[in-house]
């Protein structure tokens, strides 16, 4: 099969550019295959898209899995509810390292956002590669870290919304009340490309499950400092109309707020394996 576009590393460990890419062949099965491989081979890959149309946001998204209809972000309706509307507007925000929704049995296995309004300046997403980060970690411990599992939380960034101000106690409790937590392992195989990835993150990750607080602690802190080495990471200065996806077991990421009062929105869906438990 011939090659339909060209792609150019971005980053030392992850992060490629989608160049030269035919518009009209963006939803053809062979185009798409071949933004599977360079999504499994670069983790998270981007293209200039600006005449993106929700059908075919919708397409590229099924390719991979079941698109997921958010749970309380709005989206587009009409047939296009699996879009999340992400607006700074109406004070949503991911500015902390985290995988998408880790507190879930299977979490989402890809991302894609399309760029719609940026501010000025500011605005960036960075990424981090957890396989390469995995892959430094000393031989002894990745020992350690063999079958270790750890409990990933979203009552932690909820807390910290409510002191912030960012939620309602109402929604505070409506969210806590969902008990959403999941024991994960702390080294995961990722299912196509083989590699070893470390799966944890300051923002869901409580506690590794069956070892003392303080011994637990000691580890999640090393192993976060480890993750924010420089060359594990890529960041991206969006342009009006670029979509980026990214490989949600394999890498964390961060919306930089840095922006305000300026506005940001971004049309975002999130992925699920064909069949995975969202329970």
């Amino acid at each position: 099969m011939s090659s339909t576009f060209t792609v150019r590393p971005l980053g030392p460990s992850l992060g490629a550019e989608v160049l030269d890419l035919d518009p009209a062949s963006l939803v053809l099965p062979e185009t798409l295959a071949e933004l599977e491989a360079a999504l499994v081979k670069h983790e998270a890959i981007v293209m200039s898209v600006p005449g993106l149309r929700p059908e075919q946001h919708l397409a590229i998204a099924r390719y991979f899995g079941e698109p997921e209809v958010h749970t309380f972000y709005p989206n587009l309706g009409n047939g296009f509810e699996q879009i999340t509307v992400i607006d700074s507007r109406q004070g949503d925000r991911a500015d902390m390292w985290h995988h998408d929704e880790s507190f879930l049995p299977s979490p989402p296995i890809v991302t894609m956002t399309h760029a719609q309004i940026l501010p000025p300046c500011g605005g960036d997403t960075c990424w981090i590669s957890m396989t390469t980060a995995y892959d430094r970690l000393s031989a002894r411990m990745k020992l350690y870290l063999e079958g270790l599992g750890a409990w990933h939380d979203m009552n932690a960034p909820m807390t910290a919304a409510l002191r912030q101000n960012v939620v309602t106690h109402g929604r505070y409790v409506e969210v806590i009340e969902m008990n959403r937590r999941h024991l994960h392992p702390l080294v995961i195989e990722h299912p196509v490309s083989g590699r070893k990835a470390l799966y944890l993150s300051p923002t869901y990750t409580t506690h590794i499950d069956g070892l003392a607080g303080p011994e637990s602690d000691a580890i999640l802190s090393y192993l976060h400092a480890h993750c924010q080495h420089v060359h594990f990471g890529f960041r991206h200065r969006w342009r009006v109309g670029d979509m980026l996806l990214w490989d949600n077991r394999s890498v964390l990421h961060n919306a930089i707020l840095d922006y305000q009062p300026h506005q940001r929105r971004m049309h975002r869906t999130s992925v699920f394996a064909r069949g995975a438990s969202r329970a």
